[in-house]
């Protein structure tokens, strides 16, 4: 476990890394602490974020339906818990977040989504014909569909990250979540 970086001690560039977390997300979790040791990479990691979101056609809803596949295929508990909780924070429920685990969805739309990020992740981005097409018959726009393989990369650098400093959990545990049943 690598040591977390406490807001209220950083100094410098972990400071200014903490600042834009905190501005981005509300809040510097422990993942963010311990991806501070090395302030350049958050940095990065913050900045590729934030001009995700710049200008995304996604609805906060549907990132986090992304996010939630994401988290699950990279086996990632500790993303699986926040995307619980900041996915109610964007109307959905947990039945609809338990369902983008295991990439399904109530709404044709939705489910549009949802394989074509599983596809995304699980081929690597070479994603079939068919799934594309699918996506974009359901409303998703070629920028929608790029924006989607941005919080992909977004979430799985920090996935990873999770994977190799272990963060203490800061946030409910969902239970429902099985790495070997829901990860790619």
């Amino acid at each position: 476990m690598f040591d977390p970086i406490q807001p209220e001690t950083a100094t410098g560039a972990t400071e200014e890394a903490f600042a834009e977390a905190k501005s981005q997300f509300g809040a510097v979790i422990n993942l963010f602490k311990v991806a501070g040791n090395a302030p350049n990479v958050l940095k990065g990691i913050m900045a590729f974020n934030k001009e995700v979101a710049n200008g995304c056609e996604l609805s906060g809803a549907e990132v986090e339906l992304v996010a939630m596949l994401t988290s699950a295929l990279n086996r990632c508990d500790y993303c699986v818990n926040v995307h619980m909780q900041v996915g109610q924070m964007h109307n959905l429920s947990e039945a609809d977040l338990l369902e983008a685990m295991a990439g399904k969805a109530d709404s044709a739309k939705s489910q549009a989504l949802l394989s074509y990020t599983n596809e995304v992740i699980r081929q690597r981005g070479k994603v079939s014909p068919s799934t594309l097409n699918a996506a974009l018959e359901a409303g998703y726009s070629e920028k929608a569909l790029l924006e989607v393989i941005g919080i992909v990369g977004v979430y799985t650098s920090l996935q990873y990250i999770r994977h190799v400093a272990d963060p203490e959990h800061d946030f409910p545990m969902v239970e429902q979540f099985d790495e070997n049943q829901h990860g790619a």
